[in-house]
């Protein structure tokens, strides 16, 4: 399964040399309609069969793990800095299996490099506390103010992401919405309705990206086509500087690379971990226990059954209220801080 910019694209690679035809092309398009196919070709296989994703494609494994359907990772050095094909990563999957990684059915989109991501994430703490003194990343907490910022990530999607804006709106509530370019290519509207609403827009990246893995022209497609894919279903006007990198992947690299383009990183110091889907109950209890001044609060619109979510916000809402909390916009939580250092222009 590889990614282009307008989309996604299958390719088979039988037991011999040759592909069994041309790429499928899937434009434009939500997940549904690839991983349909995807099952489609599961069924006709019965010697074995397995789909190839690099690391650079996070948005596929869930998916396809709820089909049963065996799914092998690509990573560094196997990848060209995220610019792998479809047909190259089929070729992969039969040739040279052994460069693979195969994710547990139950498992996430990085399972067995969980060290190595750790040590990347500590050895970007001295750049995350310069970067957040020069007002280009916002962790989180620490506040002086009782201020709370509500995001959810993994978006846009048709039915949640509405359902979620459909309470903001009841409840007069800010939020930001860290959206994947890819789905955002498939639902303009959505996109729309979320800036037409007064809400941040933030970029996520093309498609759920381990964002270290990159070097710099895979960074600037996947953070490149998402802002142009927003920016398109906006008319034109680009969306705000905020960029959440998925699975709050970072090196110290990427942090300067991403705050040299005039982007400005935000993570979260409150997770919901709403995609475990504990019951709206525990959602809800999980945000208003972990909440302090200048809390940042991970949330899901995306990526699966977010009913949950959903059912949470408007007890995740009326609760910080009762606890003295003002819901503001990322900016606003920002600007509440002592920043120093001007931005430079973005080229994202």
């Amino acid at each position: 399964m590889g990614l282009t910019r307008g989309g996604y694209r299958i390719a088979v690679a039988g037991a011999d040399d040759g592909p069994s035809g041309p790429d499928e092309v899937y434009e434009h398009c939500g997940l549904e309609r690839p991983v349909a196919r995807l099952a489609e070709l599961a069924g006709e296989s019965p010697d074995g069969f397995a789909v190839v994703l690099d690391s650079a494609n996070g948005i596929m494994d869930a998916p396809l793990a709820a089909l049963g359907i065996p799914v092998l990772r690509a990573d560094p050095p196997v990848l060209t800095d995220g610019r792998v094909t479809a047909r190259s990563l089929a070729a992969l999957g039969r040739d040279s299996p052994e460069a693979l990684t195969a994710l547990p059915p139950d498992g996430w989109t990085l399972a067995g490099r969980e060290g190595a991501i750790t040590a990347a994430e500590a050895a970007s703490g001295p750049v995350e506390r310069e970067l957040a003194e020069q007002g280009l990343l916002l962790a989180g907490g620490g506040g002086a103010a009782p201020l709370v910022a509500l995001t959810f990530d993994d978006g846009p999607h048709p039915e949640y992401t509405s359902r979620i804006l459909d309470v903001l709106a009841r409840y007069d509530a800010p939020a930001a919405f860290f959206c994947i370019g890819l789905h955002a290519l498939a639902h303009p509207g959505v996109v729309r309705r979320i800036a037409a609403e007064g809400h941040t827009l933030g970029n996520h990246s093309w498609s759920h990206a381990y964002l270290p893995d990159l070097g710099p022209i895979g960074l600037r497609a996947q953070l490149g086509f998402t802002a142009d894919a927003l920016a398109h279903a906006c008319g034109g006007t680009r969306p705000s500087r905020w960029l959440r990198p998925p699975y709050g992947g970072r090196s110290p690299e990427l942090l300067r690379s991403v705050a040299g383009s005039g982007l400005s990183t935000a993570l979260w110091d409150v997770d919901a971990k709403d995609w475990s889907r504990p019951g709206a109950e525990v959602v809800a209890e999980r945000v208003l226990s972990g909440v302090g001044p200048g809390s940042v609060v991970l949330m899901h619109d995306g990526g699966g059954d977010r009913s949950q979510t959903v059912a949470a916000l408007p007890e995740v809402i009326t609760g910080l209220r009762r606890r003295g909390y003002r819901i503001v916009g990322l900016d606003e939580l920002l600007a509440a801080r002592p920043v120093r250092a001007v931005r430079p222009a973005a080229s994202f």
